[in-house]
């Protein structure tokens, strides 16, 4: 059997490590000489590398022959001194000096004690085997040996660091110095003898795209690309340094060929236009400068479309949607509507030609910022009011880029939207407000129609503006027939119809009652006519707010009069309603209506207007006969100023008639002079003796200012001027007397309050003013803001009342109500419901023409017992009835 190799010797393990340790010496040497080296040669380098950088930029054949001669003798002399320095510092380091340096990195210098010898107690078997122990420890720390790398640092030689910049010089030498030409040294060091008129390149040539394609300038002198790409009218410009004719431009890429000419002495441009495909070339003499292949790249037209179909949104205003393209972005867009008559039902009031009527035209959005190359956006604009509202249009959409190339859409047929009326009586004036429009020959026809409107007021009107309205643009038109309808005439009455509709559809917003009939109304309208998810949205939003409205004003009313007490001790309560339950019923009619269930949606819809009405008449009938306190007898005194301010507006108004009426009596002949006198004698009305007969709040006949409603017919005929100046100024003096007495303010509702009754009294006197001048139009400006700042401070001292109301609830007793006066009869002797909260027994809708007539009374009477200039006995019978009652 063969024996296992054996591990090494100790003399083939000497032997490796011996190997090592020479290898690890060699290396030291080597890293010794490249420190010599760098010590002594680095001026050498730096010098060199200057003088290649100095060369590769051209400094050469700037400096001349003469600066280049002289700049080679130094850098040579600066070469040949450096190299002596180097040479007479620099010896190859020795095996025996790398042996010490590697000796010197280790811990106690190994290699040292591995060449010493033992001197003492050579004979001495222990001392001998100690010895030979430091040796095996030497060795074995001698085997660790590693060559340090060179240190190559020379800042404490160069502080100036003059290699580094000699370093970053080359370096920029390499990266952007342009490659010069092979100029031999001879010719440089030989004087150029033939004139040159500049230094430098003999010529420059670049490309100025169009700055909207956002593409860089491109210096053809740079460039190593013989192919370009460029836009569509860029602009190149090439310029010569000598005689221009001495050069020859050969062009192929614009319309005419371009040739240079002289712009200076010994300077040649020549500047010409891409518009296709082609070449350039530059020679100067038989020597080719220069020559490109231009590729033209055309500005391509933009493209627009429409995104979505044409939309209506709640308030009535177009919505337009668009997308739009270009290369280089859009820098305008516009839509161009054009009416269609060959989609429009041509009948009643469209059976004339239309008149000549320009095409819309409207700016498209574009984007502030970002991309304009690729567009999204939407067009909102409000055209209810122009003549083609709700009418067939041709629709066209344009887009232009900043090469002014416009791209143009498909024809779209559309019906313009406009906003919708639910109201009928608002679709009637609107309808006869578009015939005029369409065309001025249907005057006539829509003054006839606008009189079949307003033959039975009672039965159509319930706003008793609108009604005025109405009737005054049916006199303007008259006056405008009899001296030739002129379109600046016809537009006032068109914009006067828009009015009429407007409050006709919205109503009065200022009292809550009136805004949510309003609500209601309109909801109800919009459920029959089949409205869209948006508009019934809409129009439930409107309902909430009105809603939570007219609870806030009747529990403020409640607790001006103490009906919180009342109820609470009512006995036969039955059932009562909170305002969420009154939520949960409008979120099921919205949520009907979404679902197509009109029917339902109605229903429930005339469920809440009849629990909202039973709530209000139960809560007004408990709070009959009961005495409020001051402030409820401010808040009464404060309301019945703002009735006869309405009245005293009113009768200005119908002044103001009777003036126009006037006027154009004058101007009739024949029939239409006795038509006059018989309006004339309408106008003057009935006597003061025949109150109450007029029974219609608009008049009889159909006769403006002829009946003012119950108890007020007659009131204000036939007045001057001044007479209602002097009404005007014993109403102030009311407003003046009631803002004294009123306590300090304990809120800021309650000073915005009185600050708006200050502006209600300002503005009573400016009405003043204005009647005492015969200003009549400029009173009524100034009564009408006078009513709306009355409003606002009425509206915030019951918010401040309502919040004493609150403060003083948990002061009071269980029994603060039992001191008032439970009448269970209204003013005029009829029995009061049970309660005063809602319950399910019967309907309360049998007496309310009866309620509204006798409330109607009782603030016809408050209202006369406030006017101080009756007879003193008239006013003590006032007195007595509302002390009765």
């Amino acid at each position: 059997m063969n024996a296992p190799r054996s591990a090494e010797t100790p003399a083939q393990q000497e032997a490796r490590a011996t190997a090592l340790l020479n290898r690890e010496i060699r290396r030291t040497r080597l890293a010794m000489s490249m420190e010599l080296l760098v010590r002594c040669f680095w001026p050498l380098f730096s010098i060199l590398l200057f003088s290649i950088a100095f060369w590769a930029f051209g400094a050469a054949e700037s400096v001349g022959p003469n600066g280049l001669l002289v700049g080679l003798l130094v850098a040579a002399l600066l070469v040949g001194m450096a190299l002596l320095d180097g040479v007479r510092k620099f010896s190859w380091p020795t095996l025996e000096q790398a042996r010490e340096r590697l000796d010197r990195s280790l811990p106690n210098r190994p290699l040292a004690a591995l060449a010493d010898k033992q001197s003492i107690g050579k004979d001495d078997s222990e001392s001998q085997a100690i010895w030979a122990r430091h040796l095996e420890r030497m060795a074995l720390a001698a085997r660790n040996a590693r060559a340090s790398a060179p240190d190559l640092r020379l800042s404490g030689r160069d502080p100036w660091a003059f290699r580094l910049t000699a370093l970053v010089a080359i370096i920029a030498a390499i990266f952007f110095a342009r490659t010069p030409e092979r100029i031999g040294l001879t010719e440089l060091l030989t004087p150029d003898t033939t004139q040159t008129v500049a230094a430098g390149p003999s010529f420059e040539a670049w490309a100025n795209p169009p700055a909207y394609t956002g593409k860089p300038t491109i210096y053809f002198n740079e460039t190593t690309a013989q192919e370009l790409d460029l836009p569509e009218g860029t602009e190149i410009t090439v310029r010569v340094y000598g005689e221009a004719q001495e050069f020859t431009l050969t062009e192929t890429v614009s319309d005419n060929a371009a040739s240079l000419a002289d712009i200076a002495e010994g300077i040649g441009s020549a500047t010409f236009v891409v518009t296709r495909s082609g070449e350039y070339s530059l020679k100067a003499g038989s020597k080719m400068l220069g020559q490109w292949t231009i590729t033209n790249i055309p500005d391509e037209t933009p493209i627009i479309t429409m995104a979505e179909e044409l939309t209506r949104n709640v308030a009535g205003a177009m919505e337009l949607s668009y997308e739009a393209r270009d290369d280089y972005g859009v820098v305008a867009g516009e839509a161009k509507i054009t009416l269609d008559l060959e989609d429009i039902d041509r009948r009643f009031g469209l059976a004339p030609e239309p008149e000549s009527r320009p095409d819309i035209l409207l700016d498209l959005p574009l984007p502030l910022s970002g991309d304009a190359g690729d567009i999204s956006e939407t067009l909102i604009e409000n055209l209810a009011e122009h003549p083609w509202a709700n009418l067939p249009i041709r629709l066209t959409l344009h887009a232009t880029d900043a090469a002014d190339q416009t791209g143009s859409s498909d024809e779209i047929r559309a019906i313009l939207p406009g906003r919708r009326f639910f109201d009928p009586l608002a679709q009637s004036i609107v309808e006869q407000r578009r015939d005029l429009l369409w065309n001025i020959d249907n005057a006539d026809r829509v003054t006839q129609m606008l009189r079949v409107i307003t033959h039975a007021p009672e039965d159509i009107f319930t706003n008793r503006t609108a009604y005025m309205m109405t009737r005054m643009a049916i006199h303007r038109m008259g006056y405008a027939g009899e001296d030739g309808f002129s379109s600046e005439d016809r537009d006032q009455i068109a914009a006067l119809l828009w009015q009429i509709a407007l409050l006709v559809e919205d109503g009065s917003l200022s009292d809550a009652r009136e805004r949510l009939r309003r609500a209601q109304e309109r909801l109800q309208d919009a459920l029959e006519n089949g409205a869209t998810e948006e508009e019934i949205a809409e129009l439930m939003q409107e309902l909430r707010e009105a809603t939570e409205n007219y609870l806030r004003q009747l529990a403020q009313e409640a607790l001006e009069n103490g009906n919180e007490q009342a109820q609470q001790n009512q006995p036969g309560s039955q059932m009562t309603v909170t305002q969420d339950q009154i939520q949960e019923l409008m979120d099921r009619i919205q949520e009907l209506a979404e679902q197509g269930e009109t029917e339902q949606a109605e229903a429930l819809l005339q469920q809440l207007q009849e629990l909202l009405e039973n709530l209000q008449m139960q809560m007004s009938q408990n709070g009959q006969g009961q005495q409020g306190g001051e402030g409820q007898q401010m808040m009464q005194e404060l309301q019945d100023t703002l009735r006869q301010q309405q009245d005293l507006a009113d009768d200005s108004f119908q002044q103001l008639q009777r003036e126009f009426q006037q006027q154009g009596q004058q101007g009739q002949q024949g029939q239409q002079g006795q038509q006059g006198q018989q309006g004339q004698h309408g106008q003057q009305g009935q006597q003061p003796g025949q109150e109450g007969q007029g029974g219609s709040q608009f008049g009889q006949n159909n006769q403006p200012g002829q009946g003012q409603g119950q108890g007020r017919q007659g009131e204000g005929q036939g007045l001057s001027a001044e007479e209602l100046g002097r009404r005007q100024e014993a109403l102030r003096g009311m407003l003046d007397d009631l803002r004294g007495r009123l306590p300090g303010p304990s809120s800021e509702e309650g000073q915005n309050a009185r600050r708006s009754l200050e502006d209600a009294e300002r503005n009573m006197g400016e009405a003043r003013d204005n009647l005492n001048e015969g200003d009549l139009p400029g009173a009524l400006d100034r009564q009408a803001d006078a009513i709306d700042s009355l409003r606002d401070g009425l509206r915030g001292l019951g918010e401040e009342l309502q919040q004493q109301a609150q403060q003083n609830q948990g002061q009071s007793g269980q029994n603060s109500g039992e001191g008032l006066a439970r009448d269970n009869r209204d003013p005029l002797g009829r029995p009061n419901a049970a309660t005063g909260t809602l319950r399910d027994e019967g309907r309360m809708l049998d007496d309310l023409n009866a309620l509204e007539r006798a409330q109607e009374l009782f603030d016809e009477i408050r209202r006369r017992a406030s006017e101080r200039e009756r007879p003193e006995q008239e006013l003590d019978y006032l007195r007595r009835l509302l002390d009765r009652f």
